[in-house]
């Protein structure tokens, strides 16, 4: 079976975390015995003109073991209404021509979020009656960031398309608004082979919670550092380490040293892949304070890892989260979080490592959710 898988958005040489588990998800698939090929237009910001050492035009490689062509070039028309959507379809088109010319015509396209991969997606399919399913993720819709101007194309998008998924019962709710489809549910994935339960050395001796995002007010780090210098006060035994970077970073770094917590809380800016993982194992529980989440991969990347999780009823994580494996509080409640926090510390060995990780394989390992997509996949074509 071919499957031309088309994400919105995509790892590229200088965002390497960037829709990594769309790249994870499509070698999911390709392990389960199906062709897969990735088409990306990589539409570039003229503000990351220098950072960027590779060509613009079509550039095919096989990336960790994926067929995947992209089209590289920059928006050089930013303002002007419609430019990126329009861009995209017409790289696209250019995309889908190259492939079907070296591989054939794919069975089934499925494209990871509306705006513009489904979008985009979902003209190719129809002019050549290909099978489509778009798969929504963003939190554009949960925290109603989406413009006038985008719904009549969301609309459009999933008029044509024959399946329709959602990451969490949340955004399930959202696009309904859009469309009177049935809407399924099957959630991200996480890639056991990586994430798994490894000792590794805590020279501190401390109990460390791992906090890991881009630092963005949707993230509610400030929310987070309150709530944890409310919990520890006079405790010099737990530390909160915070992973990634953002337009959040100065202000939170400030907060720190406002609560004259800096002994306490460190920040380690953005993480390799590799050393997201490292921090996985290295901590004895994951916590995140977000306002909106349509799901939450960090969430089941901590659970693989056997770590308990704290997280806020903010969408996506409510489907996560249960009595064995974390708990969860209201957002921005910075009371409760930090009674959250005192109480992980004190009961973390109430926890089972092993029960953990066996929920999480159960419903959000490779294989389990591989299934669910290879299942809806042979039933359209």
């Amino acid at each position: 079976m071919k499957v031309l898988i088309v994400p919105s958005w995509y790892p590229t040489e200088i965002s390497s975390i960037s829709g990594v588990f769309f790249q994870e998800q499509a070698l999911a698939l390709q392990e389960n015995g199906l062709d897969i090929t990735v088409a990306y237009p990589e539409i570039r910001s003229l503000k990351s003109f220098k950072k960027f050492q590779s060509k613009g035009g079509i550039h095919y490689e096989l990336e960790k073991g994926l067929k995947t062509y992209r089209y590289r070039g920059y928006n050089y028309l930013p303002r002007m209404k419609g430019q990126i959507r329009k861009k995209f379809l017409e790289w696209f088109e250019v995309l889908f021509n190259k492939i079907v010319e070296e591989h054939g015509k794919p069975d089934i396209i499925q494209a990871h979020s509306i705006l513009w991969g489904g979008w985009a997606s979902a003209q190719v399919a129809k002019k050549y009656n290909i099978p489509l399913i778009i798969t929504e993720h963003s939190s554009l819709f949960t925290r109603n960031l989406i413009a006038d101007s985008q719904k009549k194309y969301i609309k459009e998008a999933l008029d044509i398309a024959d399946e329709i998924i959602t990451v969490g019962p949340t955004l399930k709710e959202k696009i309904s608004e859009y469309t009177a489809k049935k809407i399924i549910i099957i959630p991200n994935s996480v890639d056991m082979t990586k994430f798994y339960p490894e000792k590794i050395n805590n020279k501190s001796g401390m109990f460390q919670f791992f906090s890991l995002a881009f630092l963005t007010p949707n993230k509610g780090m400030d929310i987070l550092i309150k709530a944890f210098s409310k919990a520890f006060p006079d405790d010099d035994e737990v530390k909160l380490v915070i992973g990634g970077d953002g337009q959040e970073r100065n202000r939170l770094e400030m907060l720190v040293k406002e609560l004259e917590i800096e002994s306490k809380v460190k920040f380690l800016g953005l993480l390799t892949r590799e050393r997201t993982i490292h921090e996985m194992k290295k901590c004895n529980s994951f916590v995140l304070a977000s306002k909106s989440e349509t799901f939450g991969v960090v969430y089941i990347e901590a659970l693989a890892c056997g770590k308990p999780i704290i997280s806020t009823r903010c969408g996506g994580p409510d489907m996560i989260v249960n009595e064995n494996n974390g708990l969860l509080v209201d957002v921005d409640d910075i009371e409760e979080l930090a009674a959250a926090l005192k109480s992980m510390v004190r009961d973390y060995k109430s926890y089972s490592e092993q029960e953990i990780v066996e929920d999480c394989k159960n419903r959000f390992s490779e294989k389990a959710v591989s299934k669910q997509l290879i299942s809806l996949f042979e039933m359209l074509i």
